[in-house]
Parts: structure tokens; sequence; C-alpha cells
């Protein structure tokens, strides 16, 4: 049994209205635990596709991003050596057309992307954990494109780096990379009772996706960054979560959610 609050727009609602007796339900109302289910969305297949359908939502070229070597990143383009690979998938194209497990650029290059000089201090902070820490797992996923060059000191070898359109990053401190990599989006479905089907996971990397009653947040998190998750879920960009499939209770219904193990915001 797991025990963690349980949230959607229904019970944000409800929230306001019945104030912190909602929360406590978890030590208090057993309905409230939560148990692990079968994850529809959590095992690689062919039904995954390589290219978004043309009514759905793209959710390919999504990789996670891990620095290889504990030497320290002093700025863009300083954290050599970094290591992409596809998020859900087994398999990956590297630069050269080859396909392995995972691939190696020289550097991720966030120029295109114009962060402040303290955001892409903190972008290379959390690249830099994924070395010196290794246990935690991806902190960075992007998208984008490899490109080729050349460096003066290695004439005539392929300097592949890797220039970033898009970028998410790890938000829990005390998170774990595990589970299912899905995109959480609000469908727009409103009900006046909960449990209400108002979220759609979209497997990363993959066609496949699913309809949910909201996020199990059995992992210790503010207030504050709830509330930009759920914001995130109404953006376009919705917002990536690594997790397992958890099933509940709520008002004696039951309920289909996603345990929040790790989660990731975009960053503009």
């Amino acid at each position: 049994m797991r025990c963690g609050i349980n949230m959607n727009r229904t019970t944000l609602s409800l929230a306001l209205i019945l104030g912190s007796s909602l929360f406590a339900a978890c030590t208090t109302d057993g309905e409230s635990g939560t148990t692990l289910g079968n994850d529809e969305l959590g095992t690689e297949s062919p039904a995954d596709g390589e290219a978004a359908k043309a009514d759905g939502i793209d959710t390919f070229g999504i990789y996670t991003a891990v620095k290889v070597g504990a030497f320290e990143c002093n700025g863009q383009g300083s954290c050599t050596h970094v290591t992409l690979a596809r998020a859900n998938r087994s398999t990956t194209t590297c630069a050269n057309g080859s396909v392995k497990a995972s691939c190696d650029v020289r550097y991720l290059d966030f120029s295109k992307l114009g962060l402040s000089a303290s955001k892409l201090d903190a972008v290379t902070t959390k690249l830099q954990a994924s070395a010196a820490t290794p246990e935690v797992g991806a902190q960075l996923l992007v998208r984008g494109k490899y490109v080729h060059g050349t460096s003066p000191l290695h004439p005539g070898v392929d300097w592949v780096t890797f220039q970033v359109t898009e970028l998410w990053t790890a938000q829990l401190a005390d998170g774990a990379v595990d589970g299912t990599f899905v995109m959480i989006r609000d469908n727009g479905t409103r009900c006046i009772d909960g449990p209400c089907p108002s979220i759609s996971e979209l497997r990363i990397n993959s066609t496949l996706k699913a309809t949910t009653n909201g996020l199990d947040w059995s992992t210790p998190s503010s207030t504050s960054l709830q509330n930009r998750v759920y914001d995130g879920e109404t953006k376009t960009d919705g917002v990536i979560v690594t997790g397992y499939r958890t099933h509940g209770q709520l008002m004696h219904l039951p309920t289909t959610l996603r345990s929040v193990e790790q989660v990731y915001l975009l960053t503009k």
C-alpha cells in the first residue's frame, strides 16, 4: 500500500472547500492509499512506432542527457562528453547513423534557447550532478539535433555536438528516474464529482497514450512545485513525469493515477 495525495482538478477544487482535511486523508482514510498496477504504457513494443501520428501530439526525439566523468562544467560548451538515449526506448540513432543503446556527443549546445546566465548555470549544475552523483539519473531531457564539426586540437575527428532546441529540467531533488516517461496534459474534461478523467498521458517517444485521473504525489514535494505542474499541464508543452501506474479511490470510486518519481518542467 502506497500513501500519496492523489491530485487532479476535481480534488484541487475540493481542497478549496474542505481545506487541509482533504490532504490529511492519507493518514486518516484508508481509501487514500494507492497500490501499484499494470502500466499499459510501461513496455516498449512495435506499437510505439517511430513517428507521431498526423492527428497526435509529437513526443518523439526526446532524449535523456547524462554527463560522463566528474570534470566540472564551467559554462556553455564545457560539459564535455554527454551521453544521449531515447527515453523509454532501447535503441538510439547516433550522429553517424549507427543504432546503439545510447550515443555520445562532445557537449550540449544551449545557445539557441536564449537562456539567461543564471538559468544556464542552473542547467549546467544539473548536468554536472548526473556525473557527480550518477544514482540521481538524468536531470535533463533534451530535444534537438546533432551537429558535425571540427576541433583544432583534434584534426580529422568528427566533433559531434548536440544543439538543444527544447529542454526539460528535473525538479525533485530527492526524486528518482524510475518507471515510465510520460507527458502529462490536461485534456479539457471537467466533472462535477470526482474522479474525473481529465488527464492525458502520452508515452514519450511513442504514439501510445492513456487517460487517467491525475498524479499520485508519493514523493515529498512542495505545494509550489505541484502548482507549477498543474499549471504546466494546461500548456501545449505539458509536463514530463517518470513514475508507475497506481490505483486508488476517491469518493469510494476507483482512480487511475501516475506516481511522481521525478518531474521535468520545460526551461525557457
